[in-house]
């Protein structure tokens, strides 16, 4: 429903901030990283996700486009909710738990708020090959918030691409990673990871 929100920032909290977009505040659930970042200004921008529930609507962002993916991804987790995913973000930063899931470091994962045995388990299952995609854009810088957004679709749709053709996905997600500088085009893409995994 929304990209972003940019306006000013009204009030900070532990878990939240408000931003006033002409008169209307919205209120934003964040992580304590995107805090620390979006207290250093007073015009602001976030990336939002709105996540809808039975009994109530919230919205989720962050200052950078690579957390909200990384935000995705951990929600996208069977059992891992956006508050779950959202004290994760809190409690770890970004390079150190892209660097945990890759490892599969369980004992780390399970230092954050509300993560568990089972949780840091099913995360680092169901994460560990969809990581790849995620590092891909994970150092483009913020300013370039459209082709980050594009090339992480483009990277996805690459990967579920050449899963269906019967690859694993860490097979599908090494293979994408290894052509990503030299394509932006999916099936350009798919076709050079084709040929490396045929060698």
């Amino acid at each position: 429903m929304f990209y972003y929100i940019k306006g000013n920032l009204e009030k900070v909290a532990e878990d939240h901030v408000i931003i006033d977009q002409h008169g209307i505040g919205y209120k934003i659930y964040t992580s304590s990283f995107s805090i620390e970042e979006l207290k250093k200004q007073e015009d602001v921008k976030v990336y939002t996700e709105l996540v809808l529930r039975e009994d109530s609507a919230s919205i989720y962002g962050f200052s950078t486009l690579q957390e909200l993916e990384l935000f995705r991804m951990l929600k996208s987790v069977t059992g891992v909710g956006a508050k779950v995913a959202l004290g994760i973000l809190s409690s770890i930063s970004m390079n150190e738990l892209v660097d945990i899931i890759s490892s599969g470091d369980a004992a780390s994962l399970m230092k954050a708020q509300g993560v568990g045995k089972k949780i840091s388990q099913r995360i680092l299952l169901e994460l560990k090959d969809k990581i790849s995609v995620y590092d891909m854009v994970a150092d483009m810088p913020a300013s370039s918030e459209s082709g980050a957004e594009s090339l992480v679709s483009v990277f996805r749709e690459a990967v579920q691409g050449l899963t269906a053709l019967g690859y694993t996905e860490s097979e599908a997600a090494m293979a994408v990673r290894k052509v990503e500088g030299a394509f932006t085009e999916l099936e350009e893409i798919i076709k050079a990871a084709l040929k490396h995994l045929a060698k």
